[in-house]
C-alpha cells in the first residue's frame, strides 16, 4: 500500500508543471485542456504497456496496461500466481477506468485447482472525487509541496525502448535518502522503484489498436454499483 500510494504521490508532483497553460514537452508536463472536458492522462492516443512480472513472497504479478482516448479509457490487466503453504492460486483480473467510472472484476479465479471466479463486476462513479482532486490541487503551492518532498529530477533513463524522465521523492523529510523513484514517458509511468522494489515495463506500442472489449464488462456478468462517498464514510465510522 505504501509503495502504491508512493507511486501515485511521485507521478502527481512530476505531471503539476508549477503554472497553469504550460504545454507538453513530450516527456511528462501536462497538456492544458478545456474545462469542459476531462484532461488527457496521457499524451498518446492509444497503447498497450507490458510490464515485467514482480515475483514477491511467492506471489507473481504480471500486469498489462491497454489504454484509448488519451488514456481517458484505461484498463489494466493482471495476472497473478501464488503458491503458500499448499494453497495455489491463479486469478486473472480487469480493473477499467472510463470516464467517471472505475469498474473491476475477475476474468478467471482458480483456487487448488476449483473454479470460483465470481461473474460480478464492481462498478464505482468517482466524479465526485475527481471534482474534489481537481478542487484541492487550485489550492495547493506545487513548488512548496515539491520543496517539502524533496522532489528532484533525476535525468533521463531508457525503458523498453523509449526516453523517459526519472523523478524521485522521499516520503519522510528525516530520511531524505529513502526515496520513490519512477520514470515517465508523455505521462506513462514505466517504472517505479521503492524499498528494493522495482515495477518496470517491458515493451510498449505507442498508438495501438486496442480491442473495445479490453474496456467492456463481459457477457454474462452481473453488474454491482458502489456509492464510495457511503463507502468511505462507513470505513471512517468503523475506526
Amino acid at each position: 500500500m505504501k509503495f502504491t500510494a508512493g507511486i501515485v504521490l511521485l507521478s502527481t508532483l512530476a505531471l503539476l508543471p508549477g503554472c497553469s497553460g504550460q504545454k507538453s514537452d513530450g516527456t511528462g508536463s501536462t497538456t492544458a485542456t478545456s474545462s469542459s472536458t476531462l484532461p488527457r492522462p496521457y499524451e498518446i492516443k492509444s497503447g498497450i504497456v507490458r510490464f515485467k512480472p514482480v515475483n514477491m513472497m511467492g506471489v507473481k504479478i504480471t500486469e498489462t496496461l491497454y489504454f484509448d482516448d488519451y488514456g481517458l479509457k484505461e484498463a489494466r490487466e493482471s495476472v497473478t500466481d501464488s503458491d503458500i503453504m499448499g494453497m495455489k492460486n491463479h486469478e486473472e483480473k480487469m480493473e477499467i477506468r472510463d470516464g467517471n467510472y472505475m469498474i473491476s472484476y475477475a476474468l478467471k479465479s482458480i483456487v487448488n485447482g476449483k473454479d470460483e471466479t465470481s461473474k460480478e463486476a464492481t462498478r464505482t462513479n468517482i466524479g465526485d472525487m475527481r471534482e474534489l482532486a481537481a478542487a484541492m490541487g487550485k489550492m495547493i503551492d506545487v513548488n512548496e509541496m515539491k520543496k517539502n518532498m524533496d522532489y528532484r529530477e533525476e535525468g533521463p533513463e531508457t525503458i523498453a525502448g523509449v526516453t523517459g524522465r526519472k523523478y524521485s521523492v522521499a516520503l519522510d523529510k528525516s530520511k531524505p535518502d529513502v526515496r520513490v523513484y519512477g520514470v515517465m514517458y508523455k505521462n506513462i509511468v514505466l517504472k517505479s522503484e521503492m524499498a528494493g522494489m522495482s515495477i518496470e515495463a517491458s515493451s510498449i506500442e505507442e498508438n495501438a489498436s486496442v480491442p473495445s472489449d479490453k474496456f467492456s464488462i463481459p457477457a454474462g456478468y452481473t453488474v454491482k454499483d458502489v456509492d464510495l462517498a457511503a463507502e468511505m464514510k462507513n470505513a471512517g465510522e468503523e475506526k
